[in-house]
C-alpha cells in the first residue's frame, strides 16, 4: 500500500485539509508543550489532518512525536503537569483548549482514538482483553443524539471483529485473555483495536507496527489505510519510513520540536530538501552483513528438544516452543524471526535460564543450564546476559547510572574493587559511545538510544560470552537504530562475544547475524545462513516475512 496523491498532493500541508471537503477534523496552529523541570518541548507546531487523509509525523529520539501525539488526545503530562499552548488547537470544530478533563474523557474513543507503543503499560493486566477493547463502546456516548447504545451482545460481536482486524490469531480465545498472556506483538495489538473498534473520527498511532513482525504490521498498515479511506482522519507517528510510504499521504519532518520539513510523502522522501530529513532517510537504508567477524568456534550455548506450553483460560494449553533444537557457537550471531506469538522471546527466555522448559534441555559449555539449581547457576550468569526491548522496565528508576553500572560490575567472575568501579564505569559508556556525564543522570532522563546503549553497557559490566538482545531496537528512530546495530557488530568484532538476536526486522537480522533461524507456531521452519535464507527461502512463512518486508 502507498500514500494516495488526493490529500497528499497539496504542498507545505497548512491548506491540505482542505482537499477532503469541509472543515478539517483535526487543527492545530502554533502548539506549544512545556514541562516545568524539562522546559518547552514543542515550539509552534502546526498540523491539519482532513478526514479521509494519513498524515505521519516523523524524526529522531527527542524530536517531540510523542509528546505531540499525547498532547492531540489531552495527555501531554503524562504522570506531570503540562503547559500546553496554542493559537488553536481544534477537535471535530470544538475548542479542545477549552476540555476539562471530563471532556477528553469523553471525546477519548469516541472522537479520537490512540495507540500508544507501550502496549504492556497501556493495557490493565487485572482486565481481559475483550473488556479492554469493549470499553470505548461501554462507556463511550453516542456521537449522534438518540442513537441507541450498544448492546451487550453486539459489543462482544464488535470486539472480536477488531481483534481479528487487527491480525489477532482466534480472537475468541485473545478477547478472554488478559494482556500479561499475550506476546509483546499480540498485545500490541489488542490495544490497536481497542483504538478502533468504535471507529472514531480520528486515529492517533503512534508507533502502531515497533513491535509486530513484518506480516502482521503489513496488515495492520493495511487497517490504516482501510479506515483512512473510509473517512478516518489518521496521525500516524512512527520512526519507520517503510510504513510512512506505505500509508501516508503527507510527511511532517520534527527536529527539536520544530516542524522543518512537510510535504506530500513521496516528495519528502524521495528527494527530501532539509539535510535533517536527508539523514534520515539514508539512516534507513541498514548495511548488508556483518563484514569481517571473528570466526565461529565450538558450540557454547544448546537447546535439544526444548518443549514449553502455557495454559490456557477455560482448560487446554498454548505450546510457545514446540521440540526445538538450536546451538550458538563461540564468536557468532544467531538471529530468530517469525511472526508473533511465534516463540521468539520464550525460546530466548529458555536459552537464557530464565524459564525452565517443560521438556528437553539448555546446555551451557555442554553442561546442563536448563537444569541447574538457581543457586548453583547464579555463579554462570555473570557469562549469559540479556539485552531487553525495554531498559526502564528492568532497572530501579530511582538509581543513577553510576549505580546501574556499578552493581553490574560487581556480577563478574573477577569485579574490580570499590575505589576501581567508577573508571570501569565510565570505561563501559565509553565501549559504548556514551560519555562520563552520564553517569550521574537517571535512565528515565535518557533518550531511547542512550538508554539502550546503557542496557549494553550494563550486560557488558560481567564480561559475558552470549548476550541475548530481545528486540533491542524496535523502539528506537532510524538513525539510533543505525547507530545500535553498529555498535553490536563493533562488539563482534573486538570481544568476540556471541549474540542471540530476536527481531520481527529481518534488515536488523541482515545487518547483524550470521546464522537465522525461522520460527512459526513454537517450531523451527528453517535455518541457515542469512544470505541463504533471505536471498532462497524455502519454506512460505520466511517468503511472507520477507514479501511483507518488501511491500
Amino acid at each position: 500500500m502507498t500514500g494516495r496523491a488526493g490529500a497528499a498532493g497539496v504542498a507545505g500541508g497548512a491548506d491540505a485539509a482542505g482537499v477532503a471537503g469541509g472543515a478539517p477534523v483535526l487543527d492545530v496552529a502554533g502548539l506549544r508543550v512545556g514541562f516545568p523541570r524539562g522546559g518547552e518541548v514543542l515550539h509552534g507546531v502546526d498540523l491539519r489532518v482532513a478526514a479521509g487523509e494519513c498524515v505521519a509525523v516523523v524524526g529522531g529520539s527527542g524530536a517531540g512525536k510523542s509528546v505531540l501525539a499525547r498532547t492531540l488526545v489531552g495527555l501531554a503530562g503524562e504522570g506531570a503537569r503540562a503547559d500546553v499552548r496554542a493559537d488553536r488547537l481544534t477537535l471535530l470544530g470544538r475548542d479542545a483548549l477549552r476540555f476539562s478533563e471530563r471532556d477528553w474523557r469523553a471525546a477519548r474513543g469516541r472522537d479520537v482514538g490512540l495507540v500508544l507503543q507501550d502496549a504492556l503499560g497501556s493495557l490493565d493486566p487485572l482486565r481481559t482483553v475483550g473488556a479492554e477493547v469493549g470499553e470505548a463502546l461501554a462507556v463511550g456516548r453516542p456521537r449522534e443524539a438518540g442513537a441507541p447504545r450498544v448492546s451487550r451482545v453486539e459489543r462482544a460481536e464488535r470486539v472480536i471483529a477488531a481483534l481479528d482486524e487487527a491480525g489477532l490469531p482466534d480472537p475468541a480465545l485473545r478477547a478472554r485473555q488478559r494482556p500479561g498472556e499475550l506476546s509483546g506483538g499480540m498485545r500490541q495489538r489488542a490495544l490497536i483495536a481497542s483504538a478502533v473498534v468504535a471507529r472514531p473520527p480520528l486515529l492517533v498511532a503512534d508507533e502502531p507496527t515497533t513491535a509486530l513482525d513484518a506480516t502482521v504490521a503489513a496488515r495492520v498498515l493495511a487497517l490504516l489505510g482501510d479506515l483512512r479511506d473510509a473517512g478516518t482522519a489518521v496521525v500516524l507517528v512512527t520512526h519507520d519510513l517503510g510504513a510512512v510510504a506505505r500509508v501516508a499521504d503527507r510527511v511532517v519532518v520534527l527536529r527539536d520540536g520544530r516542524v522543518v520539513e512537510q510535504g506530500p510523502t513521496a516528495a519528502v522522501l524521495g528527494a527530501p530538501r532539509e539535510a535533517y530529513t536527508r539523514e534520515l532517510v539514508d539512516a534507513a537504508r541498514l548495511g548488508d552483513g556483518p563484514g569481517a567477524v571473528p570466526e565461529a568456534g565450538a558450540p557454547l550455548l544448546e537447546g535439544r528438544g526444548l518443549l514449553r506450553a502455557f495454559p490456557l483460560p477455560g482448560g487446554g494449553a498454548v505450546t510457545a516452543v514446540d521440540g526445538v533444537d538450536v546451538a550458538v557457537r563461540a564468536g557468532e550471531a544467531v538471529g530468530l524471526v517469525g511472526e508473533s506469538g511465534s516463540g521468539k522471546t520464550t525460546l530466548a527466555r529458555l536459552l537464557l535460564a530464565a524459564d525452565a522448559p517443560d521438556a528437553g534441555e539448555v546446555l551451557l559449555d555442554g553442561r546442563p543450564w536448563s537444569g541447574m539449581p538457581e543457586r548453583d547457576r547464579r555463579a554462570l550468569r555473570s557469562g549469559v546476559r540479556l539485552v531487553p526491548q525495554d531498559p526502564l522496565g528492568t532497572v530501579d528508576p530511582r538509581l543513577t547510572v553510576r549505580a546501574v553500572l556499578r552493581a553490574a560490575l560487581a556480577t563478574g567472575p573477577r569485579p574490580p574493587a570499590r575505589a576501581d568501579r567508577d573508571p570501569a564505569a565510565a570505561a563501559l559508556l565509553a565501549r559504548v559511545h556514551l560519555p562520563p556525564e552520564v553517569l550521574d543522570r537517571r535512565p528515565r532522563t535518557l533518550s531511547g538510544g542512550q538508554r539502550q546503549r546503557v542496557a549494553i553497557a550494563r550486560a557488558l559490566a560481567s564480561g559475558p560470552r552470549v548476550l541475548l538482545l530481545d528486540e533491542p531496537v524496535s523502539a528506537l528512530d532510524v538513525q539510533v537504530q543505525a547507530a545500535i546495530l553498529d555498535l553490536l557488530v563493533e562488539l563482534r568484532r573486538d570481544t568476540g562475544v556471541a549474540m542471540v538476536l530476536v527481531s520481527h526486522d529481518l534488515g536488523v537480522i541482515r545487518r547483524v547475524c550470521d546464522r537465522v533461524l525461522v520460527m512459526s507456531a513454537g517450531r523451527v521452519v528453517e535455518q541457515g545462513p542469512v544470505p541463504d535464507v533471505f536471498g532462497a527461502p524455502a519454506h512460505p512463512v520466511t517468503r511472507d516475512l520477507l514479501a511483507a518486508r518488501a511491500v
